[in-house]
């Protein structure tokens, strides 16, 4: 008798459990649940003439949107169907859309324009034995780094590096790209400051916003306005003298891990 009654019960539960669960309420879970982002890549990310951007995302019935000014995109973006042959440089960022989910996180990618290359650098000072990317030219090597600190295109410094470039027929730059890595968790940071002299006569000094607690691994660069024909400049970038009280290596100092210096024409 007790074993009918529990049956009954049990059944009882499971039913009223069924008639409580609507279809709607499933459609309402998946709107919770974000896409994954989509995977870019692109040929290389300093354009000489073109690159191709490729987007891929292996889940059916979604739709990549994409812009090209940094924006984030939206469904009235522009629609990615194929890999995407470019020539200008810029902040290109995808998204993945579906009827029944959340948005993807964008995924960006920077691609920059092949500047000028000097002739000659001369390093004053020398990057460290363990990070010495692929020799004295790899800030200069139309190659970037990845988020990968290991990655042979960093070339790391624990203390100021200083070099000296020279150049061809004096060309008119507008402007210096330096890109660096800020990985906190791996002790690297951003330069505090960089001081740059053109043709041993104007001083430029650009000051970087410090890196915060829990950031995550990303690329940046430093933009220094030129304007003025080159023959030479020198320039030196501090790396961070001493770590935050955040951060459990506070009062060392930090790793500076530089890829690619960019002259713009």
């Amino acid at each position: 008798m007790r074993i009918a009654i529990l049956s009954i019960l049990l059944t009882s539960i499971l039913s009223c459990a069924e008639k409580t669960t609507p279809v709607d309420s499933v459609f309402v879970q998946q709107q919770q649940i974000s896409i994954t982002q989509p995977r870019v890549t692109a040929t290389s990310t300093i354009i000489d003439s073109t690159v191709t951007i490729t987007a891929a995302l292996a889940l059916e019935d979604v739709a990549l949107y994409y812009t090209n000014d940094g924006s984030a995109p939206t469904e009235s973006s522009a629609k990615y169907i194929a890999p995407i042959t470019v020539e200008k440089e810029g902040i290109y960022s995808f998204k993945a859309f579906h009827t029944d989910w959340k948005p993807s996180e964008t995924t960006t990618l920077k691609l920059y324009k092949k500047g000028i290359t000097p002739h000659k650098i001369d390093w004053h000072t020398n990057a460290h034995t363990t990070y010495p990317g692929v020799g004295s030219m790899t800030v200069i090597n139309q190659k970037k780094g990845s988020l990968n600190f290991r990655d042979e295109q960093w070339v790391g410094y624990d203390s100021l590096a200083f070099a000296k470039a020279y150049f061809d027929k004096k060309p008119f730059i507008k402007s210096m790209t330096i890109g660096y890595l800020t990985d906190t968790k791996s002790w690297i940071f951003p330069p505090e400051k960089v001081v740059v002299l053109l043709n041993q006569k104007d001083t430029l000094q650009i000051d970087i916003p410090k890196a915060t607690e829990g950031e995550t691994p990303r690329l940046n660069d430093v933009y220094i306005p030129i304007n003025k024909e080159i023959e030479h400049i020198s320039i030196r970038v501090y790396n961070t003298s001493k770590l935050p009280e955040w951060h459990p290596g506070k009062g060392m100092n930090a790793w500076l891990f530089m890829d690619e210096w960019i002259f713009n024409e």
